[in-house]
């Protein structure tokens, strides 16, 4: 059985310090979830035993951030940026004309886009 004092200790030094601990809430809520489904005091052995299976099941913390939306979002936004950075100035010495017409029709194109968004929201 693991020995998870050093939650309590931790947590207490954290929550006097101005900030909280998840490390204990995860551990208490699954606690209590355990009761709740079990509907008798439980074994503490047991349910400490089950929160460690429960935890190295879990994906990490930096699979769950870059498995969001957001971070997606994100990635391809910058790519986009990235990639005109690199195509622009070429484009532009070939043909200015044409890449500088793209470009206003572009932001036209944003701008128009942007206006239906809010109109709608």
């Amino acid at each position: 059985m693991e020995d998870l004092a050093w939650m309590v200790r931790d947590s207490t030094s954290a929550w006097l310090r101005g900030y909280g601990d998840l490390r204990f809430d995860q551990y208490e809520s699954f606690y209590r979830m355990a009761r709740k489904a079990d509907d008798s005091p439980g074994n503490l052995e047991q349910i400490n035993e089950e929160y460690a299976r429960w935890i190295e099941e879990r994906p990490s913390r930096i699979i769950s951030l870059l498995n969001r939306p957001a971070f997606a979002h994100a990635l391809i936004a910058f790519t986009a940026v990235w990639l005109a950075a690199q195509a622009l100035p070429h484009l532009a010495g070939v043909a200015p004309k044409s890449t500088g017409g793209l470009l206003v029709a572009a932001f036209i194109a944003l701008r128009v886009f942007h206006r239906k968004r809010r109109k709608r929201a």
